[in-house]
């Protein structure tokens, strides 16, 4: 059965007007019951594909405050968020945790141990077994969200304390190559893609759209500060792990340091990054709920890149499965 056939009657629902809300909120509950219930099904799919659109029309046009498509988009929004998290797994802060100065090395010892640094895709390129158009095709998922990085933190920004934006902008600079635009870490990476022959958008599958999805609601539309410490902090700290691996696979090929700067960088900074995250948040990590919501985030974000890591496994391996665009 192909995507289209399969999916006549499980299309997002689109029918929303002003005299209809309440019945429309329904639709969309329904709907996303679905998908969670039968994650990377194709009503799944669709659902990742509808959240990632609504967010690109928010980089490229704003909120549009005062439309239809504002209330319409706000209301998927918000009630895919609600839904979701009646699914998310309860991962729990230990009883003995009870102060930051123990929660701090907790969480670190949970980011660095968790199993998306050591998922099947990096054996792959531990043992070379990737021709150039596999590396296009891992690369092209890649950029969905590296292109956007930066404005993750710039949005989590808005709503964190004064005191704690010094790193997020520390941050921001770096990811803006620190003065020289030329060497702003999307045209670091673009670089790199382009060296494979560049982006390919069909190649990008739901679990990136997903991955995307999450980053923007825990950085963007999150309750609170203390999800995006956990998310962000948890992206900063596990990358070079992983980065690392892909460098070396990179380098084995001949890539020059030009062409592999960007990995080059992020093995080097994303340490510092998360260190620098952790050292702003202590202040406001006061009680077991601040290191409960810290933990969420960063659950949520890093089997988000589980999820990520295996659908490019799949499209790597050759799955015949249809993909939505």
């Amino acid at each position: 059965m192909t995507f289209s056939q399969s999916t006549t009657l499980a299309r997002f629902p689109e029918d929303c007007n002003l005299d209809n809300l309440s019945s429309y909120i329904s639709k969309v509950e329904i709907f996303a019951h679905e998908a969670f219930r039968n994650k990377n099904s194709y009503v799944w799919q669709e659902l990742q594909l509808k959240l990632f659109k609504i967010n690109q029309e928010v980089f490229q046009q704003g909120h549009a405050l005062g439309t239809l498509r504002s209330l319409k988009n706000w209301l998927i929004r918000d009630t895919i968020e609600r839904i979701e998290l009646q699914y998310l797994p309860n991962y729990q802060v230990p009883e003995e945790i009870n102060d930051v100065d123990s929660f701090i090395p907790f969480i670190k010892d949970y980011i660095r141990s968790h199993r998306v640094n050591n998922h099947p895709l990096f054996e792959l390129f531990d043992n070379d077994d990737l021709t150039d158009k596999d590396i296009r095709y891992f690369l092209s998922n890649h950029w969905i969200y590296t292109q956007n990085f930066h404005s993750h933190i710039a949005a989590y920004s808005l709503f964190t304390p004064f005191e704690m934006r010094e790193e997020l902008f520390k941050n921001i600079y770096d990811e803006l190559g620190q003065g020289n635009f030329a060497e702003a870490h999307p045209n670091l990476f673009k670089r790199l893609i382009d060296y494979f022959g560049g982006l390919v958008e069909k190649d990008i599958t739901p679990e990136t759209y997903y991955f995307f999805n999450t980053q923007v609601n825990l950085c963007w539309f999150a309750d609170g500060l203390h999800y995006g410490i956990g998310g962000m902090g948890a992206l900063e700290l596990s990358v070079p792990s992983q980065h690392t691996r892909i460098l070396q696979h990179l380098y084995r090929r001949g890539l020059s340091s030009e062409i592999v700067k960007f990995y080059e960088l992020h093995c080097q900074i994303d340490l510092v990054h998360a260190d620098g995250w952790f050292a702003a948040a202590k202040p406001y990590l006061k009680t077991r709920d601040d290191f409960q919501k810290v933990l969420t985030g960063a659950v949520r974000m890093l089997e988000a890149r589980v999820n990520l890591y295996d659908g490019m496994l799949k499209g790597i391996k050759g799955s015949s499965r249809q993909r939505i665009h």
